[in-house]
């Protein structure tokens, strides 16, 4: 018996897989800097992302406000991400232009938030954090060329 893979179904569960990445590290993210001003106490509040940067940009003698607006970019950027992959969820059930289209989108707004962390790392010469991104990054791109490559 031949089994058949539906190519279709598993490229809107690569948007869904997305959606969801995007939304838990927004998440990290968002009650970590919450933890690191003090507004919550749990253990589901790791407060390390912040402490990471500002130590990253300790070489530079950078003012005490560029972390939070670096962070805060950070946030911001992981929520742009995090609603286009939404906004291309909510559209696997229409016609596949649209929901391709949107996943294109989000695919290549989050690409750049990588690129931009790819750059980062090398500035402050955190060649470990590089590592680690480039294994993200690296995995999305490689989920968004699978939209591309495999037959529908």
């Amino acid at each position: 018996m031949k089994s058949t893979i539906n190519n279709q179904l598993f490229k809107k569960t690569i948007i869904i897989f997305w959606t969801l990445w995007w939304l838990i590290a927004s998440w990290t993210d968002i009650v970590g800097g919450l933890a690191h001003l003090a507004i919550i106490n749990s253990s589901f509040a790791p407060d390390t992302n912040y402490p990471a940067l500002v130590s990253s940009l300790q070489m530079y003698h950078v003012p005490a406000w560029l972390p939070a607006i670096l962070f805060i970019g950070i946030i911001a950027w992981s929520l742009i991400s995090t609603g286009l992959f939404f906004w291309a969820s909510v559209a696997i059930t229409r016609d596949k232009e649209i929901w391709m289209h949107r996943a294109k989108v989000a695919f290549i707004i989050s690409l750049c938030y990588w690129m931009a962390f790819f750059l980062a790392d090398q500035i402050v010469m955190k060649f470990d954090l590089e590592e680690n991104h480039m294994v993200q990054g690296g995995f999305q791109l490689m989920t968004f060329l699978a939209m591309y490559i495999l037959p529908d």
